[in-house]
């Protein structure tokens, strides 16, 4: 049995989108894969039924054949396992371990939020389960700042030693990047810390998409769906970016323009940003004119159901979470990490043996 442990340090590292990112790479390389979350963190109800929202989204994404309670058997919001003794935890997750292993090359396993905190709902902590299941080891870790990324990592590597096989720094700021590269990777990496990858800070990936923004507010598409996978980069009430076919929509006060990310192929004016959807707010069916000015501008329009004040505060307080249909973002980091032939180099680090010989 073969597993790879993929540990974090929260703070919105990325977790969910590495794992994916590497198990695609895994899936291509012909390599046959199963995932497992021991303990769910992020709990969500899929017809009728509470799981985790890593759990669902892998399943889907990876076609993952398994029932979500196999893949993720203890929920944060379920109380009923909490009952049971360490003990007892620990010979399931091995007896499930092995059974999602049966048939498969490689094991995924996705730590909890935080490897570093106590949790009580993950009774288990992650670095003691690296060690039962013999794993190798990443950590995803965000950049805040030089001593703090500097304590993190030499931490993880001072109680897992050899099993780490990489350590990607994440959402770096373009102006620390340079230091980064001298302080952290290279730096670190001539102590011997398999440091893979520092990737910047980016649009794209920080982005929210429309079809999250559909969920959020629980909207319905009028037209447009097609481009839900959008990217989300602002939002505003105001009526400036409002061009072309868009102009008739001036005259609705009850709308929120959700506008594309910008600096990602060059710095754009305040008048030229692109709209990536419009929000109807107040849940009344829009005239046909502004309907077919959506239509003509290829541009999707939802309606929701609040008013724009409580839309809005809906959308900032709501969770970002990945969807099967955020293969952009996945095409995306996975262009990133091979821009410094990150995925590769840390693929031939693993020490199992299970990559097929080129």
């Amino acid at each position: 049995m073969s597993f790879l442990f993929i540990g974090s340090t929260g703070d919105r590292a990325g977790h969910t989108l590495f794992t994916w990112a590497l198990a695609k790479r895994l899936l291509e390389k012909g390599l046959r894969l199963g995932l497992f979350k021991p303990f769910g963190t992020d709990p969500i109800l899929v017809q009728g039924r509470w799981t985790d929202h890593d759990a669902s989204l892998f399943k889907e994404a990876l076609n993952l054949q398994e029932p979500l309670e196999r893949i993720c058997p203890y929920l944060a919001s379920d109380e009923t396992w909490r009952q049971k003794g360490n003990d007892e935890v620990w010979r399931e997750l091995k007896s499930l371990s092995a059974e999602l292993s049966e048939g498969k090359d490689l094991l995924i396993v996705m730590g909890s939020r935080h490897i570093f905190f106590d949790d009580t709902a993950c009774p288990v902590p992650d670095v003691s389960l690296v060690a039962e299941l013999d794993a190798d080891f990443v950590l995803i870790h965000r950049y805040q700042k030089v001593s703090s990324s500097i304590y993190s990592i030499l931490s993880v590597s001072s109680l897992l030693k050899e099993r780490v096989k990489g350590i990607i720094l994440n959402r770096v700021p373009p102006e620390h990047m340079s230091g980064v590269r001298d302080q952290l990777v290279h730096g670190l990496g001539q102590r011997g810390i398999p440091m893979t990858a520092a990737l910047p800070e980016d649009p794209i990936l920080a982005s929210r998409s429309l079809h999250e923004a559909v969920e959020a507010l629980d909207g319905r598409v009028l037209c447009g769906g097609e481009g839900l996978h959008k990217p989300i980069g602002g939002v505003t009430v105001g009526s400036a970016d409002l061009t072309g076919d868009l102009a008739l929509f001036k005259r609705a006060y009850n709308k929120i323009v959700l506008l594309e990310p910008t600096g990602i192929e060059g710095e754009t004016t305040q008048a030229q940003r692109p709209i990536t959807g419009i929000l109807l707010t107040g849940g009344r069916n829009p005239a046909p004119q502004l309907l077919h000015a959506a239509q003509k501008a290829n541009v999707p329009l939802i309606l929701v159901r609040d008013d724009t004040f409580t839309a809005l505060e809906k959308w900032e307080q709501s969770a970002s979470r990945l969807s099967p249909g955020d293969e952009n973002k996945v095409r995306r980091v996975t262009a990133l990490l091979d821009s410094q032939g990150a995925l590769d180099r840390f693929l031939e680090s693993l020490s199992r043996g299970y990559l097929p010989r080129s």
